[in-house]
């Protein structure tokens, strides 16, 4: 993850997001991908609720990771949990790619994706205003 020095924790948080939703963005277009592949399962990656549990807390001090071999600091989930999903569609050949899901779950994934970059591009934007004296 890159330093988001000047961006504080909710740059970082925001940066680990966007890495997050373009992974399930992967997963999702792969799973698209294989929807007549015969015995694929799709996958599903969850990290919501983890990545809640790295918020702070209203009373807790901020940390600082210096080095890459030191414990994650908050807002780090490097990985989410990949599922298989087992249910096979009625088809015949034990694929379990539902493609109206998949392309449900490819739209909403795409506009959270949408929404964390125009947030992460506002602050940067408040941020270069500051630095300019606007």
């Amino acid at each position: 993850m890159s330093d988001f020095g000047l961006l504080g924790s909710s740059g970082a948080f925001k940066a680990n997001l966007l890495e997050l939703r373009k992974r399930r963005q992967d997963i999702i277009a792969a799973n698209i991908a294989n929807a007549d592949t015969p015995g694929y399962k799709a996958r599903r990656l969850s990290f919501e609720e983890e990545l809640s549990k790295t918020l702070p807390r209203g009373d807790e001090l901020p940390m600082r990771r210096s080095m890459a071999g030191h414990m994650p600091t908050p807002f780090e989930l490097e990985d989410g949990e990949i599922q298989e999903v087992e249910t096979a569609i009625p088809k015949g050949d034990m694929n379990s790619v539902d493609l109206e899901q998949e392309m449900s779950r490819q739209t909403a994934n795409q506009l959270l994706y949408n929404y964390a970059v125009q947030s992460l591009s506002g602050q940067i934007k408040k941020l270069k205003m500051v630095i300019d004296g606007q």
